[in-house]
């Protein structure tokens, strides 16, 4: 089964998977205070990049962003939001992510995502995406939630480790 990657979707798609994401992603959104369609719509509003992930009958399965860190120079930040139905494509949306990384990743020099981490199915998602661990945690304040730090030291940060910073 295919699934095809869709650039800018629309504030309709991006509801439309906020009605139906995974339990487990919408856990941690009441735990912030943030409803699931709020979610979604934010991540279209504040990320520079979007895309869904659909499926053959072009019905949006995931969502799938990047944003510049704000602390952090030259580093984005992968997020993703999804459905249950992702478990019926697993090869096909890890090489969906895997692309949108690739395409769209060599902006910045780093990229960083955060799993849940209590989660080991987020985390080895990330692993499997090709994303390693930093040995870093984010804890949010007055919440029980705390993340597992990923990163993946993109084409063009290898460039500018072994290329620009030799003096």
């Amino acid at each position: 089964m295919k699934l095809h990657i869709k650039a800018n979707p629309s504030l309709c798609e991006a509801t439309r998977v906020g009605e139906i994401l995974r339990e487990e992603e919408v856990a941690p959104l009441e735990e912030l205070g943030a409803s699931p369609a709020d979610s979604c719509l934010a991540g279209i509003q504040n990320s520079e990049y979007v895309f869904t992930v659909n499926t053959e009958d072009d019905e949006p399965i995931a969502l799938v962003g990047l944003v510049e860190h704000q602390e952090k120079e030259d580093t984005g930040i992968v997020w993703s939001l999804s459905t249950n139905r992702v478990a019926k494509y697993p090869l096909s949306f890890v090489r969906a992510i895997r692309e949108l990384i690739e395409e769209y990743g060599g902006l910045y020099s780093r990229l960083v995502s955060f799993a849940l981490a209590d989660n080991f199915r987020h985390q080895r998602f990330h692993n499997v995406v090709g994303m390693i661990p930093t040995g870093e945690y984010v804890d949010i304040p007055d919440t029980p939630l705390s993340y597992r730090v990923y990163e993946l030291i993109t084409t063009k940060g290898l460039n500018k480790m072994y290329y620009y910073d030799q003096n």
